[in-house]
């Protein structure tokens, strides 16, 4: 058996979140803060028989802070399973948690809720004539105290479903409450036993400073595979080491320099208070004499090479060897429970990636791919999320007070997932984490754009919140088709040519010359790839193309940037003649000559080569292309906020290259700075209209 899904409401940072879990390894994907942990302590709360039986009895903190008041309402925490199968283990589940429609699914669910009386009251004043205000004032009088945890099983409700949440919990608008008395218990479930007995759950915590838990007793995952040995050491070893640790202990005791302190000790207590009042004291070895007590007291001697032979204290460790071992405990001590009768085994590991290098953590991951149980591990380590298969992936998103769940693969045919899990490597896969992406063509695109913003508005693509991305090819649909309203609902943006040709094309193709035949096929390849882009755009909101008329180079030079290139052409030609005739061209009006000069350039020197040497040549008025602006507006659109676009405001109107006249016209940079954001961008707005800044805030509707 394994769980197929979880669904959470109003726990932690999850108002309604909906996870996918598949056989095998599963990966929660998140930045820092989006609720991986919170995931992972609620998979526990049903699964893990190591945290306490208290554990379920939540806490206030525990509620959703997107909750304005969290009295009333309900916790919710619901896994579904698959493949209960006719084993004993399985039957003892399956008549608790299993549904009764000849399945082999079943559910298990905690709620957390007010208790029946509570719940009893809320219902009688919803119908008894209580005022509004009566039922307010009652609710907020509400404490923890009076909430309950509940464990159900087989039950049917997705509490999700904000109509069925209300119907079984409470329309919270109006403060009005069911009967709890006739609740529907196919809906909710029946009530039943903690798991644990038919289920194994080894939890591996995010590995940070695991030294202090290596020497603990309650956290030390070495005492966990210790316990119960002392029942199978053979009896006269047993015998034999308790009787030399007891006299070992008579020894100690009765050292002189021992007796010496104790009655020291003892005279300094008969000067103070006397021998009547005076206590008697001794000093004893106090080694343990039972072997369990022995046991714990057994400690790991490590080394960092292994064609050394020395071994030191644990302190003395790596930090990331340390973690390494502390890892192994713990799947050690998974491999120990696999040998039980349990039905399912659950291995979740959280951020296996603290300290780790990069290539044991994609070599400990891939490790566990082949494993005999379910196994969902959270990271935001770009190593191993490029190793997770996409169909197993799920993708938290911070939110505001909240966090939402993505499944990227929702959907999606078995071809095209397993194109994007081809595609997907370390570099890529930062596309899972990104809030907003920008996908471009190839590495011109790659250098120039992070370049450009850098230069600009004095931000890189990371601190506007978007990562640019390189496909190496113009098969854009392949990847993009992970943004969606059913899978990552984050904006995609693409940057690519429409590569309409330049130079005048005779009407009959049979009288192309070789250039105007290369002209004609990219053109209309090009035009091809702006339908197919065009018609993913109009399907999804989440995705929309942006395209250079002609191609990047040819464009750049369009949007006004020939001195930029003027500068690097030295770098290309040697010769003066040749120089100055380059730069004539670049600097003529005609696209056909510009055009025609800029793919010469890309051609001798390569078009990674000329972008990088073109980057080195950006500065403040470097002029960013319209559609590339687009894409960068449509990209960040959720993360551009008023302070950030404040911030390039004031980088541009400190720069000595900043237009002169607009300087001349705004408020003082001191007193800009005091201004509130909406207002200092008004002022920057009005007075620098044609600014690059300006345009991007059009495009953002921020003015």
């Amino acid at each position: 058996m394994h769980i197929c899904e979880m669904r959470l409401r109003n726990f932690r940072n999850f108002e309604a979140a909906r996870f996918e879990f598949k056989k095998g390894v599963n990966t929660l994907i998140g930045e820092n803060g989006s609720g991986k942990t919170n995931a992972l302590h609620a998979l526990r709360l049903l699964l893990d028989d190591s945290l306490s039986r208290r554990a379920i009895a939540l806490t206030e903190t525990d509620f959703c802070r997107s909750i304005e008041n969290w009295r009333g309402h309900w916790i919710v925490i619901s896994v579904d399973f698959e493949d209960l199968d006719p084993s004993e283990g399985c039957q003892l589940l399956k008549h608790d948690a299993g549904h009764m429609d000849g399945s082999s699914a079943g559910t298990h669910t905690l709620y957390f809720r007010p208790r029946p009386e509570v719940r009893k009251r809320l219902f009688a004043m919803s119908n008894d004539g209580s005022t509004f205000e009566e039922r307010r004032e009652y609710l907020d009088g509400l404490t923890i105290d009076e909430y309950e945890p509940v464990l159900t099983g087989r039950g049917r409700a997705d509490m999700l479903d904000d109509a069925q949440y209300a119907a079984m919990v409470g329309d919270f608008e109006h403060l009005q409450f069911p009967n709890p008395d006739v609740d529907d218990q196919a809906a909710l479930g029946v009530a039943m036993p903690p798991i644990h007995n038919e289920i194994s759950c080894t939890f591996a915590p995010a590995l940070r400073d695991v030294v202090s838990d290596l020497r603990g007793y309650r956290s030390n995952p070495l005492l966990a595979l210790l316990r119960g040995t002392e029942a199978t050491i053979q009896i006269e070893d047993a015998e034999r080491i308790v009787k030399s640790v007891e006299d070992l202990n008579k020894d100690i005791s009765s050292l002189t320099e021992i007796k010496a302190i104790a009655g020291a000790i003892q005279n300094m207590l008969h000067a103070t208070v006397g021998h009547t009042y005076s206590p008697l004291v001794d000093i004893e070895s106090g080694l343990p004499e039972h072997m369990d007590k022995l046991l714990q007291r057994l400690n790991m001697r490590v080394g960092d090479e292994a064609d050394s032979d020395f071994r030191g204290d644990l302190s003395e460790q790596s930090l990331g060897g340390a973690n390494l071992i502390y890892l192994a405990l713990k799947l050690l001590e998974y491999e120990t429970k696999l040998a039980g009768d349990r039905v399912a085994h659950f291995l979740l590991i959280e951020e296996p990636e603290a300290h780790i290098h990069t290539h044991i953590q994609k070599t400990l991951f891939e490790k566990q791919s082949s494993r005999r149980t379910q196994v969902i591990v959270s990271t935001h380590s770009t190593h191993i999320s490029s190793a997770a298969r996409i169909r197993s992936v799920n993708v938290l998103a911070r939110k505001k007070n909240h966090a939402e769940v993505y499944q990227p693969s929702a959907g999606l045919e078995k071809s095209a997932m397993d194109r994007v899990e081809r595609y997907l490597d370390s570099v890529r896969s930062t596309l899972l984490f990104a809030k907003g992406v920008v996908l471009v063509e190839g590495s011109a695109e790659l250098l120039l754009v992070p370049s450009m913003l850098k230069a600009v508005f004095g931000l890189s693509p990371d601190e506007i919140g978007i990562s640019v991305i390189s496909m190496d090819s113009a098969f854009f649909e392949h990847i993009a088709v992970v943004f969606g309203e059913t899978r990552i609902k984050r904006r995609c943006a693409i940057i690519t040519d429409r590569d309409k040709a330049f130079i005048d094309l005779p009407e009959d193709p049979k009288n192309d010359s070789e250039d105007q035949r290369h002209a004609r096929a990219a053109q209309l390849a090009g035009e091809d790839r702006f339908a197919a882009l065009s018609t993913m755009h109009g399907s999804n909101p989440w995705v929309e193309p942006f395209f250079a008329e002609h191609t990047f180079e040819v464009d750049f030079v369009a949007a006004g940037n020939d001195h930029e290139v003027c500068e690097v052409i030295s770098d290309v030609y040697t010769q003066a003649a040749a120089i100055t005739r380059s730069q004539a061209r670049v600097k003529d009006a005609d696209v056909s000559v510009y055009g025609t000069e800029m793919l010469r350039l890309a051609d001798k020197c390569g078009k990674g080569w000329l972008a990088l040497l073109l980057s080195e040549k950006l500065c403040l008025n470097t002029c960013i292309p319209d559609y590339i602006l687009g894409a960068i507006a449509f990209a960040a659109k959720d993360s551009l906020s008023p302070d950030v676009l404040k911030r390039i405001a004031l980088f541009r109107v400190r720069s000595e290259e900043f237009n002169a006249d607009a300087q001349k016209r705004l408020p003082a940079t001191d007193d800009l700075e005091a201004m509130e954001p909406r207002d200092a961008l008004r002022e920057f707005a009005a007075v620098a209209q044609k600014d690059d800044l300006s345009k991007l805030m059009t495009l953002l509707g921020k003015v």
